[in-house]
């Protein structure tokens, strides 16, 4: 039997973290422009720098897609229409644009006409006559709401090519288009300045007129019998009544391959190299293993222990499978914080020494977790042997952002490789 499987797409905050996740199994990566782009405080990418990672990417048969997703006021699309004419002038342009805006749909369509356009979630495409009018209008696939289920994720897939979300942070307002965060200090996450509002800490009180301290949490009448209660859980750091849990799709995965999505997304272009790589290498993992036996197919507990070291907040299917409990009452503070990165091997030297880029401090003999950047072997421990600086002098213990070397390291270090924390430690 042979399986169709749709890509894996990966986000990518800097060309480091996007050559990372190609390493470890994407199929693709996701980029943002410059401030056009719901992510406006992550590094992000120039034109010029687009063009070299589109460039790396190709050479691997991989591909880019670059996010002009803001939706954006007058104000905002010059700055726009300067970055397509820049892209067009460059002559690499990405393999496809996601976009949220129509007008911003119409500016892509004149100054690169030949790079497709894929709908952003931003912009909510729920129905089936939402997608056959913007492939009228030239757009090519959709990326789906989360809110929808497995059965309409099939439904809509038969008639075009679409992404759905499978891992990461998810919103409380129906496909991120919120407000809050505009209204209350004027920073609108809908032009990529979200200041999460929804994960702070909220205090309950009854109202004036009320005669106890119960908070009905449904706009429905006390009456209705219908009506559907939610938990209100406040301590000493308040409630939190909007943080939802994050996505993580591996134990439907095989129904979510089957739906026919052209591509499987995961959030995170704020998110670290260390955690790109984790996430990525697991859910590649799990696809090849789907494809090679689906009928055999299982999660395996290696692939949840790599999920389990990345921060996160608890884990849901969310929609999709009819998990209707996405409230996580307790603070983000208080979910899992996640594994130290200690350092990147940039090179390996012909003797054998490694090149690390630190990250966070650690000594000689330090005993640490390597998670390699060959996706074929299994992470594994090692000991920090001797350590210098690159003029040779001999160091017991190194502090961040500098460039040491490690010797000798028995050729179990290859370039890309991630040092990490030891578990447990």
């Amino acid at each position: 039997m042979t399986v169709q499987l749709p890509l894996l797409v990966s986000p990518a905050g800097s060309h480091e973290i996007a050559e990372a996740a190609f390493a470890h199994g994407a199929d693709a990566v996701y980029v943002g422009l410059g401030q056009t782009n719901l992510r406006a405080h992550c590094p992000n990418f120039t034109v010029p720098q687009l063009a070299e990672l589109v460039t790396v990417a190709h050479a691997m048969s991989r591909r880019v897609y670059a996010a002009l997703n803001i939706l954006p006021y007058d104000e905002q699309m010059p700055s726009i229409q300067a970055t397509l004419r820049e892209i067009s002038a460059a002559g690499t342009a990405p393999d496809a644009f996601i976009v949220s805006d129509p007008g911003v749909l119409v500016l892509c369509q004149r100054h690169a006409p030949s790079v497709p356009v894929h709908w952003s979630t931003q912009a909510g495409t729920f129905n089936t006559e939402s997608m056959r009018f913007w492939q009228g209008l030239g757009v090519l696939q959709f990326v789906l709401p989360r809110e929808f289920t497995l059965a309409q994720i099939a439904a809509i897939s038969r008639l075009g090519e679409t992404e759905v979300f499978i891992h990461g942070a998810m919103c409380m307002a129906v496909s991120g288009r919120c407000l809050m965060g505009a209204h209350l200090t004027g920073r609108h996450p809908n032009l990529g300045d979200c200041p999460q509002y929804c994960r702070l800490a909220y205090e309950v009180r009854p109202a004036p007129s009320a005669s106890t301290g119960i908070v009905n949490a449904t706009a429905d009448s006390e009456s209705d019998q219908d009506s559907r209660w939610l938990p209100v859980i406040e301590d000493a750091d308040g409630s939190y009544l909007m943080n939802s849990k994050d996505l993580c799709c591996l134990s439907i995965l095989p129904q979510l391959v089957r739906t026919g999505a052209r591509a499987l997304k995961i959030e995170g272009r704020n998110k670290s190299i260390h955690y790109v790589s984790s996430v990525v290498r697991a859910y590649r993992a799990a696809l090849d293993a789907y494809a090679r036996a689906p009928e055999a197919f299982r999660v395996e507990q290696e692939w949840l222990d790599e999920l389990e070291r990345v921060e996160h907040r608890p884990y849901t299917t969310g929609f999709y499978a009819g998990d209707m409990v996405l409230q996580e009452v307790r603070p983000s503070s208080r979910t899992i914080a996640g594994v130290q990165i200690l350092g990147i091997v940039r090179d390996v030297l012909g003797d054998g020494r490694a090149v690390v880029d630190v990250k966070f401090p650690f000594a000689a003999g330090d005993v640490v977790e390597v998670l390699p950047r060959d996706r074929t072997r299994r992470a594994f421990e090692a000991t920090i042997p001797a350590i210098r600086g690159l003029s040779g002098q001999a160091l017991d213990r190194v502090r961040t952002h500098r460039l040491v070397v490690i010797h000798p390291t028995d050729g179990l270090l290859c370039e890309g490789d991630v040092l990490r924390m030891k578990s447990g430690q």
